[in-house]
């Protein structure tokens, strides 16, 4: 009796192992986003945005990626998309001569939340014991998808947060002027908003914000503006105006410290984020100086706030 019982767990055991090295079967890993779906389906979608965070292209050198529309190749390591079909998305990834097919495949949770299901065939005793190297990439490039969809910097390259409007009441002036001489230009009118608002005794704050876009080849649109505290005597209109912001509004922001003529960037990573995020605007953009001083060089230095007025 011992003998036929010892016999059928060595059968048992046998079949099992047999089970658990030679057939396949489909598994799942699943993650839950706190971003929009559509948001999420880009990130999973698109060659330049799964680079961002698949490895191990998110953490290797950009200049020696090989891409093509539906491919990348780092090193040993290749990622093409060979199916998408709604939101699901079909990788073949190869490494060391070994090839694995995963799928992708984003759903609504709840509200503006996402989920992220990695689904892939394999045995059991390479899913107990994590010996296949391409799956176990594959999971945790999904758990660095999460963190890098949670983590603005990452994502946009800034901290970016929401606050409430502190500063609502500016005096606003602007000037279209040749590209070669944008420096004295933009000097020149913050010098006469300050004249101004120490003539009309209007409360200057020591607030600078301006922004600025291209017009046309070789000119650029200046909008320059100072805080205010005192308003009943400012035009709403003319070469010196009073701007408003509501009371209480928001304002996406993002720190931005580098060169004084690349500041703009910081702009359009909140515009990015505002048009991820279904976000609308109410007002244009914004940079808010903290660096002291009316003049910069383009390549100097300087410490700012990148502002976006949202609802």
């Amino acid at each position: 009796m011992k003998k036929k019982v010892l016999l059928i767990l060595i059968l048992a055991f046998t079949a099992f192992l047999f089970y658990a090295i030679f057939i396949t079967r489909v598994f799942n890993k699943e993650i839950k986003i706190s971003q929009p779906i559509d948001l999420v389906n880009k990130q999973v979608s698109t060659i330049g945005n799964i680079a961002k965070w698949y490895l191990p292209f998110a953490t290797g050198d950009t200049s020696n990626f090989k891409t093509s529309r539906d491919k990348i190749e780092y090193r040993n390591a290749t990622l093409s998309i060979t199916k998408h079909v709604g939101l699901s998305i079909w990788y073949e990834f190869a490494e060391n001569k070994k090839t694995q097919t995963l799928l992708f495949s984003v759903l609504a949770d709840t509200g503006r939340s996402s989920k992220v299901v990695l689904s892939y065939e394999s045995t059991l005793w390479n899913k107990i014991f994590g010996s296949n190297s391409i799956i176990k990439t594959a999971e945790e490039s999904l758990n660095n998808l999460k963190e890098y969809l949670t983590d603005s910097k990452k994502m946009y390259g800034y901290e970016i947060e929401v606050i409430d409007v502190a500063d609502t009441a500016f005096l606003f002036t602007s000037k279209v002027v040749a590209k070669s001489i944008r420096k004295e230009a933009f000097k020149n009118l913050y010098e006469s908003l300050l004249n101004y608002a120490t003539e009309k005794n209007l409360g200057y704050t020591g607030v600078r914000i301006f922004y600025t876009s291209g017009y046309g080849n070789d000119s650029i649109h200046l909008f320059t503006s100072i805080g205010i505290t005192n308003t009943k005597d400012v035009p709403l209109d003319g070469i010196f105006s009073l701007k408003k912001m509501p009371y209480k509004g928001h304002l996406l922001t993002a720190y931005y410290q580098g060169n004084f003529d690349d500041v703009n960037k910081a702009i359009s990573a909140l515009g990015q984020f505002k048009t991820d995020n279904n976000m609308t605007s109410m007002a244009i953009p914004f940079v808010k100086l903290i660096s002291e001083g009316i003049y910069f060089e383009d390549n100097q230095i300087i410490q700012a706030k990148a502002c976006y007025p949202i609802n």
